[in-house]
């Protein structure tokens, strides 16, 4: 159970990549502000240069403050929030100067923040880009490329503010009161188009949430077993050909159960279970912090530590024989295992296995001969070899 607990948690901390991509997004964006601004010298665009300076300046200022940010916290829970922020500063600064150029970009904060999967932060970013929207109007109007019809506020197909004789544009009356008008027939609109957008993303976040999910699940149950919570056997072969050969060091036990086939037969299989549980708990009790253990049949567990001295791996099993010594001395059922451990270097980690393995055969043959000469049951202590 603590090895698939820490599985979740490794996905639960997938938050740095998330972070990482929103500052993607971020450069992606300034960099096509960059490539308008390019287009714009070459009289391709014909926007006031100096507007389009401002929002390259400000929007790099913006993206440099990100990338801070995530160099430095990004797997910490406040990141979000902050790159959130800045994302919706970044598209305020934008809008502000370039206005009806790029009116749907006020969209993209809550787009990004649905890939966090929380709500939270959805709500988060629809509340200050509401916040922006407003911003954006007025800063607009005043300083940025103005949207003529906010000027005028002309409400009317085109054919009714032409002269259909002289051709000639009807209306002259400026905006009298833009801080009354623009934010009605404006920013509010917008809100409310943004706000639309909120139930389809949320929506979405959580089919992303629950997709990975699933996928967390079926890895889990892919690489565990059932009944010990132990990783497989798929697993152990997974780690023992791709990861264990980078790892300089390596501490490995191979237990193996004495007497499970006899009862299961005489005793029945609900004691072959308790067992198989005995010795586990006992084998987990001691390494969940420090290995991870494998059930590779099934009476057979390999455990394997990083950075373990034979010493060290010497002193666990001690430790563990002597939980199941304990639990042998409470029961009826006779519970036993034996064990051979080694250590190597990574490299060798199938060398390291085997001579673990041939050490427990020995202390196997060990037990069963002690046995037969005592008529009774018990733990053999583990010999070094």
């Amino acid at each position: 159970m603590e090895q698939r607990l820490n599985s979740v948690n490794d996905v639960n901390m997938g938050e740095g990549a998330s972070n990482r991509f929103t500052l993607k997004c971020q450069i992606i964006m300034t960099v096509i502000v960059g490539f308008a601004v390019v287009l714009n010298i070459l009289n391709i665009f014909i926007i006031q240069d100096k507007l389009m300076y401002y929002s390259l300046i400000g929007c790099s200022i913006c993206t440099l403050i990100s990338a801070i940010i995530v160099k430095t916290m990004a797997d910490k829970p406040i990141t979000k929030y902050l790159l959130m922020s800045i994302m919706v500063l970044f598209v305020t600064i934008l809008g502000s100067f370039l206005t009806y150029h790029i009116v749907l970009v006020s969209v993209i904060p809550i787009l990004c923040s649905a890939q966090y999967k929380n709500n939270k932060l959805i709500n988060f970013s629809y509340v200050i880009s509401v916040i922006s929207i407003f911003a954006i109007v007025m800063a607009g109007y005043y300083f940025g490329l103005c949207d003529a019809n906010m000027l005028i506020l002309t409400n009317q197909v085109k054919d009714n503010h032409i002269d259909p004789i002289t051709g000639e544009f009807l209306l002259t009356t400026v905006n009298a009161n833009p801080w009354g008008t623009l934010p009605i027939y404006y920013a509010v609109p917008r809100c409310l188009v943004l706000f639309a957008t909120i139930p389809m993303i949320k929506h979405l976040s959580n089919v992303i949430a629950q997709n990975a999910m699933r996928e967390t699940e079926l890895r889990i149950l892919g690489e565990t077993d059932l009944m010990t919570q132990m990783f497989n056997r798929n697993k152990y072969l997974e780690m023992v050909h791709e990861y264990y050969p980078t790892v300089e060091q390596v501490g490995v036990m191979f237990w193996d159960i004495n007497g499970l086939k006899k009862v299961n037969d005489t005793m029945g299989h609900d004691s072959g279970d308790y067992l198989i549980s005995s010795v586990t708990t006992s084998i987990t009790e001691f390494t969940k912090d420090t290995c991870k253990a494998y059930r590779i049949g099934g009476d057979e567990f390999v455990v394997i530590g990083e950075g373990l001295s034979r010493e060290a791996v010497a002193e666990l099993v001690v430790k563990i024989q002597s939980s199941i010594d304990k639990k042998n001395q409470a029961t009826k059922i006779p519970i036993s295992a034996s064990v051979g451990y080694a250590a190597g270097e990574g490299k060798d980690i199938e060398k390291v296995v085997a001579e673990a393995d041939s050490c427990m055969y020995k202390n196997k043959q060990n037990h069963y001969e002690l046995l037969k000469k005592t008529g009774t049951t018990g733990i053999l202590a583990t010999k070094d070899k």
